[in-house]
């Protein structure tokens, strides 16, 4: 997982005990309220053949967590070698200040993994998720694999705390009184003394 600022990059690596010919990966994708994926940057993956990603809806992303809905992602690309690298970048939402946390903690579910096959396979039960386009159309039917995941995921993000919103506000108007008289003083400075006098 790489962080910056409110922007992460998922990073899921699949590997499969041996290659199957004409396989195709999916991770299908639940991000909780406080997450969302922006859809220009999915279309703008899909454009530079980074990794084919959709979604069953496009998230608001003026909206702030708590008012937010969980948002369905899919992400898929086709198997070569033994393994894959599946990125995405999510975004983080806005929550309400509030007095009794700092931060809270993100915790993200553990995706379903799916592998579609030109060829059938036996031994694993046809996902009935309702995938998106173009993901449901690359094979005819996708089936659920069960694997082993090396960590959770799980990050702490910083929360607006009311119990400074006085503070905040005092020293936000303080500053802004200081800094307009300073620039009317350095504007007063600047003006020529002669223009004033012609006047």
């Amino acid at each position: 997982m790489l962080c910056s600022n409110i922007k992460i990059d998922l990073i899921y690596q699949v590997h499969v005990d041996q290659f199957i010919e004409e396989c195709y990966v999916a991770i299908y994708l639940q991000l909780p309220s406080a997450l969302y994926a922006n859809i220009n940057e999915l279309t703008h993956l899909r454009r530079f053949n980074i990794n084919t990603i959709c979604v069953h809806e496009k998230a608001n992303i003026e909206l702030f967590a708590e008012k937010a809905r969980i948002q369905n992602v899919i992400i898929c690309s086709s198997l070569t070698r033994v393994g894959c690298a599946l990125k995405l970048p999510i975004h983080q939402r806005y929550q309400y200040a509030n007095d009794s946390n700092k931060y809270m903690n993100i915790t993200l579910l553990n995706p379903i993994l799916l592998l579609g096959c030109r060829k059938k396979i036996e031994g694993y039960r046809v996902s009935k998720l309702d995938l998106c386009f173009p993901c449901v159309t690359i094979v005819p039917k996708w089936r659920e694999i069960p694997y082993v995941m090396d960590k959770k995921d799980l990050w702490t993000i910083p929360v607006g705390e009311t119990t400074m919103l006085y503070l905040v506000t005092y020293i936000t108007f303080l500053l802004t009184i200081l800094c307009t008289l300073y620039l009317i003083q350095t504007i007063w400075k600047s003006v020529p003394k002669q223009h004033l006098k012609h006047e």
